[in-house]
């Protein structure tokens, strides 16, 4: 029997805890009245959730979170107060309360960004705010209960509150809403790297070390070199795949350890320049340990024998076995015991020997950039093990890397539904982070955030710094996406602490990249290149070649907002041509897409020219309808640049898409002013009018999209000669471009707006502005242009015919002397 004066509730294993009489007549029991809101119905009585008349499975916890917040939803609810009354006691953890409400959200369509219906109440708790259709609260509820409580016996109101256990898990209907937002590509460094890297076996919490071993602490991560093999020629696998079943043994024994696929790209950057890598000096830099691998068969035994030196002295493990994966760990065991670490015996959750043999295999393949064989070596296995949940991931893996995101969800979907997170967390949060990366190259960053959301909920308390790295990466990217850019670098800074955690030099020089990209963003090009060409230098050292190829990208993009057009490309010349650099097709399409683009900036318009129409011919109209947009938009361009109207209005009509709108909003919006303009040129000034309409409605944005509507307007004006109207909105115009301080957008201003004030006689405040941008008159055909307009008005027509003859050289096609043209 329950203490007297206390309530009972059931406990998901069948054991019954007791909540006191106070607590109970704090947290009332749900009411029984259906709740009805958007296309939705829960039924408390029958409990029920249901859409659109159609059930809906939702684990217990989780619908009682649902009710008790509908049924408070005239305040916000703590979370002891909801743990208490959900739960029934009050040591559940707050992951596991994230992830209940992760589960609703997501029943109900709604994201921990949107917020449509639960809100996170900061420091304290949720609160509903989806709209119910004609029900009580509580409060009102229990108005009504005091006009009868005098009337109602003791014990009704001390009812007990039963909580059902929690049900078989079952994965509840997706309904993501899929919204516009920026696809920057901010991500792809680091999920290219968890997509490849993620282990063998089941990562488990890293156990403690020995703190009285001599080596107890590293300052900086080992490193383990590709195996030495003496084996059969098909078992040479056994070089990178002994390699990373090393490194993933030394990780999951708490030693900081250089993911494998960093330390092949630094080998293969240095090539012949490593004559010993155990010894060598720059090596020693990097990693305070070196581990050298090396196998061999002989008399039907495999002996695995690790050498390792540092920075004190040099030590060996050595181990023996029937089979040389068994004798890997068996090896590296012994090393992790001789450096004072206590090996994981558990070894995470690991398959049969076929099973571990085949991630091997295919893991070398990736890690020696064959996605091919390593597609064939899953694809030749039985069907027992390509269903293998583990074998599963790694063929997502596969498929993510090739580009295939289609595939990816499919079979991500479908795992994810035999994955518990009560039972196999590591896995699963892993199969989500591979998932969200398939969003992240879609553009659809919202759907890829709930992802993070989820898996920071299953692995915090596992303190799994690789997933918490990557998920607080990705968060901060999608507030940076809503322009909470505070926010978003306090979960970069946590995304750091994770990372450098582990040794993960390569998540770290992601998050640097996502910081020069969040200036980029902000339109800050001057401070993004510093940050970038950092991000460049790490991916370098690193020898990643695809996260290089991506920070180049992106200082390129700086450069060319920087008006540094040889600078940018030269930046492109590293990254081309973009297959030697990326197995990813849709990646190599938006290098294509940059490489252009900074070709037109470089005048050099007909090779520009040959890359857009490969892009257009070759790229894949629905996989790779972004960057064919943009291709769309760089050529407009370049048209209007050379003067051709009739070609800039037409091919605008193409770029202006969905799919640019959400992949670059900038790029978006630059291409709606282009062609009104070129509206305009060809004499339709009311089409004009109806763009300039458009961009206004965009001018809430930011200062930047402000500037745009407001030059947009200005140039309308002009051409309907209303002439001080026209003046005012470029003035206007000019200082949100003085306070964005990016030579782009003040060439992009100044130029109408000079010729504005010529027509107008104002020549000083003509003179002001053309000063403003005549630093950048000697490689931008605009900036030129301008000075010899003011030089004619000024009547200096010596300048005004050598502006004149700059502008006309910087708008004719050209190649760079002694460069090959690359198509």
């Amino acid at each position: 029997m329950a203490a007297q004066g206390a309530d009972v509730c059931r406990m998901p294993s069948g054991k019954f805890a007791t909540v006191s009489a106070s607590a109970t007549s704090r947290y009332p029991m749900p009411m029984t009245a259906p709740y009805r809101f958007d296309h939705f119905e829960l039924d408390p009585a029958t409990r029920e959730l249901r859409e659109d008349g159609e059930r809906l499975t939702l684990p217990a916890r989780a619908f009682d979170c649902l009710a008790y917040l509908i049924q408070h939803r005239d305040r916000a609810v703590g979370r002891d107060e909801l743990i208490a009354a959900v739960w029934g006691r009050v040591e559940v953890s707050d992951a596991l309360l994230n992830h209940t409400i992760v589960k609703i959200r997501r029943s109900l369509g709604d994201t921990g960004n949107e917020q449509r219906t639960i809100r996170t109440v900061p420091r304290f708790g949720y609160r509903w705010i989806g709209v119910i259709d004609d029900a009580p609260t509580i409060a009102q509820s229990e108005k009504a209960n005091v006009e009868t409580a005098h009337a109602a016996p003791q014990s009704d109101r001390t009812a007990p509150v039963m909580v059902a256990s929690l049900p078989t898990y079952n994965r509840p209907r997706r309904q993501w809403l899929v919204l516009a937002l920026v696809a920057t590509c901010a991500l792809v460094a680091v999920i290219w790297r968890v997509a490849a890297q993620i282990n063998s076996s089941t990562v488990q919490p890293p156990p403690t070390a020995n703190a009285d071993a001599e080596h107890d602490a590293l300052a900086m991560p080992a490193l383990v070199l590709p195996a030495e093999v003496t084996a059969p020629d098909d078992w040479r696998w056994l070089r990178f795949g002994l390699m990373d079943l090393v490194a993933t043994r030394l990780r999951d024994g708490a030693l900081l350890t250089m993911p494998s696929e960093s330390v092949v790209g630094l080998l293969k950057q240095r090539g012949a320049r490593i004559d010993d890598p155990l010894h060598d000096p720059a090596l020693a830099k990097l990693a305070t340990l070196r581990v050298l691998p090396q196998v061999r068969f002989e008399h039907d035994r495999w002996t695995v024998h690790l050498e390792a030196f540092g920075t004190q002295r040099s030590m060996s493990a050595e181990a023996q076995s029937d089979d040389a994966i068994t004798a890997g760990r068996e090896a590296t065991d012994a090393l992790l015991r001789k450096l004072g670490h206590a090996p994981d015996i558990a070894g995470g959750v690991r398959g049969s020997p076929a099973v571990d043999d085949l991630l091997q295999r295919a893991g070398a393949a990736m890690l020696a950039d064959q996605l091919d064989e390593a597609r064939t070596l899953i694809g030749n296995a039985s069907a027992d093990l390509q269903h293998d949940p583990r074998i599963e991931q790694r063929m997502a893996q596969i498929e993510l890397r090739a580009g295939d995101y289609a595939a990816v969800e499919t079979r991500l979907h479908a795992l994810l539904d035999r994955l518990a997170p009560e039972r196999d967390g590591a896995l699963r949060a892993r199969a989500l982070m591979t998932l969200a990366a398939a969003y992240v190259r879609q553009g659809q960053q919202a759907k890829a955030a709930d992802l993070y959301e989820e898996a920071i909920a299953i692995r915090k308390d596992a303190a799994d710094h690789e997933v918490l790295g990557v998920a607080y990466l990705g968060r901060g990217v999608v507030l940076a996406q809503k322009g909470r850019f505070d926010e978003a670098i306090v979960e970069l800074s946590r995304a750091r602490i994770e990372l450098e955690t582990i040794g993960d030099g390569l998540g770290v020089a992601g998050v640097d990249v996502n910081l020069g990209d969040f200036q980029l963003m902000r339109h800050r090009p001057a401070d993004a290149l510093p940050i970038l060409r950092n991000a460049v230098r790490e991916f370098a050292q690193l020898g990643a070649r695809e996260g290089l190829a991506y920070a180049l990208s992106q200082q390129a993009s700086a450069e060319r907002e920087m008006l540094e057009f040889p600078a940018a490309l030269a930046t492109t010349q590293r990254f081309w041509p973009a297959d030697a650099h990326t197995n990813n097709l849709r990646m190599r399409w938006t290098l294509t897409a940059t490489r252009a683009a900074v070709l037109a900036d470089g005048t050099r318009f007909d090779e520009a020219d040959v890359l857009l129409r490969q892009l257009q011919t070759e790229s894949d109209p629905q996989n790779d309808a972004a960057a064919r947009a943009q291709g769309q938009a760089r050529a407009a361009a370049s048209a209007w640049l050379r003067g051709d109207a009739d070609s800039a209005l037409q091919l605008t009509g193409n770029a202006l898409v969905p799919a640019l709108k959400d992949a670059d909003p900038v790029l978006y919006a630059r291409s709606l002013l282009l062609r009104s303009q070129a509206l305009r040129q060809t004499g339709n000034s009311a089409d004009a009018d109806v763009i300039a309409g458009q961009l206004r409605a965009q001018a809430a944005v930011d200062d930047w999209h402000s500037m745009i509507a407001m030059l947009a307007e200005a140039e309308q004006a002009r051409a309907m000669r209303q002439r001080e109207p026209a003046l005012e909105k470029f003035a206007l115009a000019m200082q949100s471009a003085e306070r964005i301080n990016s030579p782009e957008d003040l060439v992009t201003v100044a130029a109408p707006y000079v010729d504005a004030l010529v027509e107008a006689s104002q020549l000083d405040t003509a003179r002001a502005v053309s000063g403003r941008v005549a630093a950048w008159a000697d490689r931008d055909a605009r900036a030129a242009t301008v000075q010899a307009r003011l030089f004619r008005a000024l009547g200096q027509e010596d300048a005004a015919r050598k502006a004149e003859a700059s502008a006309a050289r910087l708008t004719q096609g050209r190649k760079a002397e002694g460069e090959p043209v690359r198509p």
